[in-house]
């Protein structure tokens, strides 16, 4: 423990600029103060009173008649079954008018005042309902404030706290949003703090609800014994109360249809001095910190950032390190906790939002994890996703969990087809630790997002939980007790042997063997994996794998009436997938120097210029466009569509769209990878640049052989594929997994 705080300490000599050495004793004292904390055992509460169905608000108040006449109206219009004022030491009579103004309204009077905990607590005491709203005075309800809260319950199993947006007057810099979050973030950075939500965001998970504006399950909240009094005079009780319920797996949620007006500081700001309340503030947070976080590794971790943060604004904020010994020494009173508190706090970092979708309807329900959301169409995989979704929608109520790397609502097409949509947003590290799995594995290994997993299965108990993509295997566990399908748009250690093929390196030659060490190890460990192709079934190989083919809209995709565009050739695919860069490198260094007075269109999807392609893609006749969302001109324009592809696994929709729009195709084996198409009828096959570019030059010279190429495409993929007849496929398997009995393990 010494050696720690001597580098600490000389960290800090070096960065701590205004700290002079009478801080820097009191750091190093509370750094090890901090090792040495002890944990014991919370005192039990005593036994919880029998309650009745309703709501019992609790309003403490201090010399806030003014604010009371002004908020009492609006909370008796909404008839909550009981109202409890705690008049804490006023001076203006509030107990007195209370009784003559409103005299059903319960008085719980204390001559002197008392902290919010010990205040707030008489009037939990007297509650008799099953739910608690703790309100502050100076807080203005918005009509269904009530209703709006207690919907969160009927909703989430276990919630401890329903917790109202907070809006504040006209003018007036909005402080406090309801959705609370904890996260560290610069050094100087006090860590929780209040997210703006996103348009349409409503039931996000909290770390706590606001003890100024929050339901409460009594039962639970006296469970854990209340507000701890601690907390003295006021702040982070609420903070600590929301904390204690998520180590026992209580949630907290955000109710975006419960609206207050909060006027800020209105009752703390008439008693005590900006500075005062700034050191009130920080004290009690290292008390949250010492009594209530359990988990050894997180609180050294937190409680050096508090220090730290501390001693670096010791210059211009007030800086209660003294304090820090006496607290830690006062120890844990947590036991271990039923949550773990990474989950939960990574849960609670600010990267997870939630937005209800369509109406629930009662039907089976699945769960959709996935590292994309299926809208907007910018690649296949959410093609492929968009259109099995939208159609299951009709048969199953369907719930997403997704990774974004926006801070956005989801498109309307999304809420439209999901009961409920829960984002994690997710950030980019160039530091990924060696763990022995693939980097996009690791770069896609989440707690915010195997926690929002959890919570999303625990509120909806869906009997299947659908995993697109390779990389999300590794939340397989996380989906139970639901059965779970693996989609594999393809198998990746195939396109990784493929490309070490084509490029033997030591690299790659790695990638391989981890990608095939956990690939066959993931598809033991959910109850059906999907593939896009026989061939890709019979490499899993097993009674789990079932062909589930890519397919096509039909109806959306047709060939045009019009001619198409002379001599003008057409290839789409996300650079994103590096196959496609590779495929463009072929054809433009080794094909299109053979051909002449043709146009190459290239649709490379978003962000295209951040991946390396090494070809001239500025060289006249090429032209080059990034995200396209409707690329039906682009086909209808096009004279010919191509597949230049050297390297490929799944199936290529893109493929199967031109089909439809009756484009005749020049395609390498590599791009028609997966499908059972038939060479020299529904498209050309060639093995070679020469052979690509002589293909090419004659069905654009040869109008009869390019429309008998363009009518067997149509015809093939109005056969085969589409995607109303995968549909049907995909609910069968849904409904026979969702009837099978499930594996007990010995």
């Amino acid at each position: 423990m010494a050696w720690r705080a001597k580098n600490t300490l000389r960290w800090s000599v070096r960065t701590a600029r205004r700290a002079d050495w009478g801080l820097l004793r009191q750091y190093a004292a509370g750094l090890l103060a901090g090792d040495l904390r002890a944990q014991r055992a919370r005192p039990a509460p005593p036994a919880a009173p029998p309650t009745a169905p309703g709501i019992t608000v609790v309003i403490p108040s201090r010399d806030g008649k003014d604010l009371l006449t002004a908020q009492l109206p609006g909370i008796v219009a909404e008839r909550p079954e009981q109202i409890i004022v705690v008049d804490n030491g006023s001076a203006d009579d509030t107990a007195g008018w209370l009784r003559a103004t409103y005299p059903a309204i319960e008085v719980e009077h204390s001559p002197a005042p008392l902290s919010f905990a010990r205040a707030v607590n008489r009037g939990i005491a007297r509650a008799r309902h099953s739910h608690v709203c703790l309100l502050n005075n100076d807080m203005q309800i918005e009509p269904g404030f009530f209703r709006a809260l207690r919907r969160s319950f009927d909703e989430v199993p276990e919630l401890f706290s329903s917790t109202a947006q907070i809006l504040f007057p006209a003018g007036v810099r909005r402080e406090e949003t309801g959705k609370t979050v904890m996260a560290l973030r610069g050094p100087e950075d006090f860590p929780v703090r209040c997210d703006e939500t996103l348009p349409g965001e409503d039931g996000s998970y909290v770390l706590y609800g606001s003890g100024g504006c929050s339901l409460y399950d009594a039962a639970k909240l006296r469970a854990l014994g209340g507000v701890d009094e601690v907390y003295e005079p006021a702040y982070v009780e609420d903070l600590d109360l929301g904390y204690r319920a998520w180590q026992r797996g209580w949630p907290s949620v955000y109710a975006g249809g419960a609206v207050v007006e909060h006027r800020h500081r209105a009752t703390t700001s008439r008693f005590f001095t900006e500075e005062e309340l700034g050191r009130i503030l920080e004290v009690n947070y290292l008390r949250f910190l010492a009594r209530s976080v359990s988990d050894r590794a997180l609180f050294r971790r937190l409680w050096r950032h508090a220090l730290r943060r501390l001693l670096l604004r010791a210059g211009h904020a007030p800086a209660p390190l003294d304090a820090a010994p006496a607290i830690a020494r006062q120890g844990c009173l947590e036991p271990a906790p039923a949550y773990r508190e990474e989950l939960f706090l990574a849960l609670n970092d600010g990267s997870v939002s939630v937005f209800p979708g369509r109406r629930a309807t009662g039907k089976p329900r699945v769960l959709v994890a996935s590292p994309y959301l299926p809208f907007p169409l910018s690649h296949g995989g959410a093609v492929r996703m968009y259109n099995l979704i939208r159609r299951a929608a009709a048969e199953f109520d369907q719930v997403l969990v997704a990774f974004t790397e926006d801070h956005a609502a989801p498109p309307a097409e999304v809420l439209d087809i999901f009961a409920e949509v829960v984002l994690v947003r997710r950030a980019g590290s160039h530091a990924l630790p060696l763990t022995g799995r693939p980097e996009v594995v690791e770069e896609f290994d989440s707690n915010a997002f195997r926690a929002a997993l959890q919570q999303t299965v625990l509120k909806w108990r869906p009997a299947i939980a659908q995993l697109e993509f390779t990389q999300i295997a590794q939340y397989a566990a996380d989906c139970a007790p639901a059965r779970t399908i693996l989609v594999e748009h393809d198998i990746t250690f195939d396109l990784y042997q493929q490309l070490l093929a084509l490029n033997e390196t030591g690299p790659l030659r790695r990638e391989v063997e981890l990608w095939r060490s956990f690939e066959m190890a993931a598809w033991s460990k959910v109850d059906r994996v999907v593939t896009m192709s026989e061939k890709d079934r019979r490499t899993v190989a097993g009674a789990t794998a079932v062909a589930l083919p890519n397919g096509v809209d039909l109806e959306r995709f047709r060939p045009a009436d019009s001619a198409p565009d002379a001599r003008r050739l057409l290839f789409i695919g996300s650079f994103a997938h590096r196959p496609n860069v590779m495929a463009v490198e072929f054809f433009v260094n080794q094909v299109w120097p053979r051909l002449k007075d043709v146009t190459l269109h290239i649709i490379a999807g978003a962000r295209h210029e951040q991946y390396a392609v090494e070809a001239d893609l500025r060289q006249p006749g090429i032209e080059l466009a990034g995200f396209v969302s409707d690329v039906r001109p682009a086909y209808r324009r096009a004279t010919l569509v191509i597949a230049p592809l050297v390297a490929s696994a799944g199936t290529n929709i893109k493929v199967l769209e031109a089909m439809a729009m009756g484009k005749a195709m020049v395609a390498t084996a590599a791009g028609v990878n997966g499908l059972d198409l038939a060479a020299g009828e529904d498209f050309v096959l060639v093995k070679t640049a020469d052979e690509m570019a002589g293909a090419i030059e004659r069905l654009l010279s040869d109008e009869g052989e390019r429309t008998r190429i363009e009518l067997a495409a149509r015809a093939r993929v109005e056969r085969d594929y589409s995607w109303d007849t995968i549909a049907a496929a995909q609910a069968e398997l849904y409904r026979e997994l969702d009837g099978e009995p499930e594996e007990i393990a010995p």
